[in-house]
């Protein structure tokens, strides 16, 4: 984090002073010395900065498709900075988006002309103990669960990307393979939010409930997450994977629901890869933590599935190493060029029970290569459908299983590819139609196009509570525009 000297120094005259209402522009140093009249900004223990290349990675995300920059960013000294400019901005309706690691594709994290919230410096871990953890909202994933593993704890949900923020994955979800212990909003004990009022509130399950639960996969739209409490677990110390390979959909959706329905395993996943001549290999990932002198057996884990136990290929690993190897791959493709600027159109849905062999037998043989990309991946997740507890974060509602099916595909390089971005977009909004006809919610972190009308259609019977919170917690409607909710 650059020093608040540092970042002064290096502003200069781009550092904003105030906001003149009469062109809505913000005022720098430079034009309040000439006795502009404006609206002066509250006194700040970071600072707001206009200069083009502070705000340059504002306007764009991981996705690298819409691109909405705003007109200024707040770098929080403090989460009074951070209510002091909620106020400010609901005084002038001016539109508030904050940014974790800006990890979404399609515009979320983004607010075109307003201002956008860095929560990066707000990253301290307050407290560890062996059931929970308080951590600011900018805090990572990653930062966590490395201080928790040192003390023999974790969190019990993790995505496969760990260097995502707090306050980010709870305001989306958190899925990841851990298939019995639903998302990662379903563990979080109290939040610290700030409303679209400015008002610093606490709440949880017994105490403002509404707020909890209009924060907890609410993209953002009721209050910026500030601080969060997270249930931790006691941690194993190693992981060892079991990988199944197949090319056939029946045996191997036979084959995983066996093993998610024996809950023997503490994660289980599928990654896709193409295979040579045509088609789709699904390599299972079954995954037992363990402690040296219990290792896991697998010739009962792995027994009576169609493909013999000798068929497995088997990784050991920490359980570090586990949970950071897709942070590894990420880093890598980073450190060559092929992440920043590279186009990321992802599609992700949850399906029903009911309809997931249909769909991915159906849809797999429609995509090639280039829908996955030489960077991109495509997962497969069964989740347990009672373990996901949050409104907001929309599931189909039948069946004991539901499936996240994603094709995080990546363009072969970085750069404009407008062709390529059509044609996956056209393709995303094919294959959410197709898996809304059946039942399917979309998993709001990809990029679908969606109007106001699927929104409603999106929330179902919690879209009139859903409207009654915004109204109630962000009267004026300046919170995360980006999604395009209301």
């Amino acid at each position: 984090m650059l020093s608040r000297r540092r970042m002064l120094g290096g502003l200069g005259a781009a550092l904003v002073f105030g906001f003149d209402p009469a062109t809505r522009s913000w005022i720098a140093e430079a034009q309040a010395r000439h006795g502009n009249p404006f609206d002066r900004l509250p006194a700040l223990d970071g600072m707001v900065s206009t200069d083009p290349a502070s705000i340059a990675p504002y306007g764009t995300d991981a996705g690298s498709i819409v691109h909405n920059s705003p007109f200024a960013v707040l770098f929080p000294g403090s989460v009074r900075d951070i209510q002091k400019m909620v106020r400010f901005c609901r005084r002038h309706r001016i539109y508030v988006a904050c940014r974790g690691q800006g990890h979404t594709t399609f515009g979320q994290s983004q607010a075109a002309g307003g201002l956008v919230i860095d929560m990066g410096s707000l990253n301290q871990i307050h407290s560890i103990t062996p059931t929970r953890a308080a951590i600011d909202a900018g805090a990572t994933w990653k930062d966590l669960t490395l201080a928790t593993v040192a003390q023999g704890f974790t969190p019990p949900v993790l995505t496969g990307y760990v260097n995502l923020s707090i306050g980010g994955t709870l305001s989306v979800g958190g899925m990841s393979g851990a298939f019995n212990a639903g998302a990662q909003v379903d563990h979080v004990q109290e939040l610290e939010v700030v409303t679209g009022r400015g008002d610093l509130e606490r709440c949880s399950r017994h105490h403002n409930r509404d707020l909890f639960d209009a924060c907890l996969a609410g993209l953002g739209q009721c209050g910026i997450i500030t601080r969060a409490v997270l249930d931790l677990v006691p941690a194993k110390s190693r992981a060892r994977t079991f990988l199944l390979h197949y090319t056939d959909n029946a045996q191997f959706f036979s084959d995983f629901r066996i093993v998610l329905n024996r809950g023997e395993f503490d994660r289980a996943f599928t990654l896709l890869f193409p295979k040579e001549g045509g088609g789709w290999i699904y390599e299972l990932n079954a995954v037992k933590f363990y402690d040296p002198g219990d290792e896991p057996d697998p010739d009962f884990l792995l027994r009576n599935l169609s493909l013999p136990v000798a068929a497995a290929t088997v990784n050991d690993s920490t359980y570090l190493e586990h949970i950071l190897a897709v942070d590894v791959v990420v880093d890598f493709f980073k450190s060559v060029g092929l992440w920043n600027g590279v186009l990321h159109p992802w599609f992700d849905m949850v399906l029903p029970d009911s309809a997931i062999e249909a769909y991915a037998g159906e849809v797999l043989p429609t995509l090639t290569p280039e829908d996955v990309g030489p960077t991109g991946f495509m997962l497969i997740f069964g989740l347990r459908r009672s373990a996901f507890g949050q409104e907001l974060f929309r599931v189909p509602a039948a069946g004991k299983w539901v499936w996240l099916f994603d094709v995080l595909t990546a363009a072969p390089a970085p750069g404009p590819n407008p062709e390529f971005e059509e044609r996956m977009l056209t393709r995303n909004r094919a294959l959410f139609e197709k898996g809304r006809t059946v039942g399917g919610t979309r998993y709001p972190i990809g990029a679908v196009e969606f109007n106001h009308i699927d929104w409603v259609r999106h929330y179902a019977d919690a879209w009139p509570e859903f409207k009654h919170w915004k109204r109630r917690f962000d009267p004026d409607t300046i919170l995360a525009p980006g999604p395009g909710i209301f």
